[in-house]
């Protein structure tokens, strides 16, 4: 049974109570409405969908009979960052209207649905990076596990998970790494082949290497890490722009998650009013 046999079914076996449509019988009809990407496959929901692809370029269609009705030229606006964009013509506009076969073609390959599903990763993706710069403040623990040093020179360090940040070491301790990754190396095993190998190669060039191990227990705070080996770095500034911006991200993020919502709500009952009309 199709998405329109079964909503219309639905429907009547609803109003066939004796009552009338009610909000009861709408909710019953709206359930069975199949509102996902498969309505573009489904033949009898190609009616419905096409009314919706006229109501969707309305209004450019509109902006483009006024155009040409009045002579009118493309509006220019300046934003607050004094950047100036220029509307398209009408021409321009005319061109990126695809036809309702193209434009259900469109939809078959990357659906609003798609489009929620991406946008939701994006979302979550910034919750979590906010997250995780408020767990990380300047005072609390790092997850630094091995330096690698000369005197007041930091030659390298790997972190907790595995993960190796080169510096004046740079070049030896890159082929180790590639090495490790090679060899699917992870946790204890990674960072003891990082750790011995790394000692050998870079005492050949610094005879006075020092290493140092951390634990969970003793690793220092990101703050005290900041102060011994980049003392001129503002971890406090550095750390206030960081989050300050993930913020920002996760703001944008939210709002463009919260617009294709409501662009698909705004579709779904688009979509279902006009099958209740045809049931009606």
């Amino acid at each position: 049974m199709s998405v329109i046999e079964s909503a219309t079914s639905a429907y009547f076996a609803a109003t066939q109570s004796g009552n009338g449509a009610t909000a009861g019988n709408d909710a019953s009809f709206a359930a069975n409405f199949d509102f996902s990407e498969d309505m573009y496959s489904d033949p009898a929901m190609q009616p419905y969908l096409e009314q919706y692809y006229e109501k969707a370029y309305a209004p450019m269609r509109e902006r483009i009979a006024a155009m040409r009705e009045t002579a009118q030229d493309p509006v220019t606006v300046t934003g607050p960052d004094g950047t100036v964009a220029t509307e398209l013509s009408a021409d321009q506009y005319e061109r990126m209207i695809p036809s309702y076969d193209k434009w259900l073609e469109m939809q078959q390959q990357f659906s609003p649905f798609d489009f929620e599903q991406q946008q939701a990763a994006m979302l979550e993706h910034a919750k979590q990076s906010v997250a995780t710069l408020e767990a990380n403040n300047p005072d609390s623990q790092s997850d630094v596990r091995v330096v690698f040093s000369n005197g007041d020179q930091i030659l390298g360090y790997m972190d907790k998970a595995g993960g190796v940040a080169m510096h004046s070491g740079g070049y030896a301790l890159q082929s180790i790494v590639q090495k490790a990754n090679d060899m699917g190396l992870r946790g204890q095993a990674r960072e003891d082949y990082i750790t011995r190998e790394g000692t050998k190669a870079l005492s050949k060039q610094y005879p006075q290497l020092a290493v140092s191990h951390y634990s969970d227990e003793t690793a220092p705070t990101r703050r005290e890490f900041s102060q011994k080996w980049y003392p001129n770095h503002d971890i406090d500034q550095n750390y206030a722009t960081a989050l300050s911006d993930a913020r920002e991200n996760l703001s944008q993020q939210q709002a463009h998650y919260d617009r294709i919502q409501a662009n698909m709500r705004d579709m779904q009952n688009f979509l279902l009013g006009l099958m209740e009309q045809d049931a009606a």
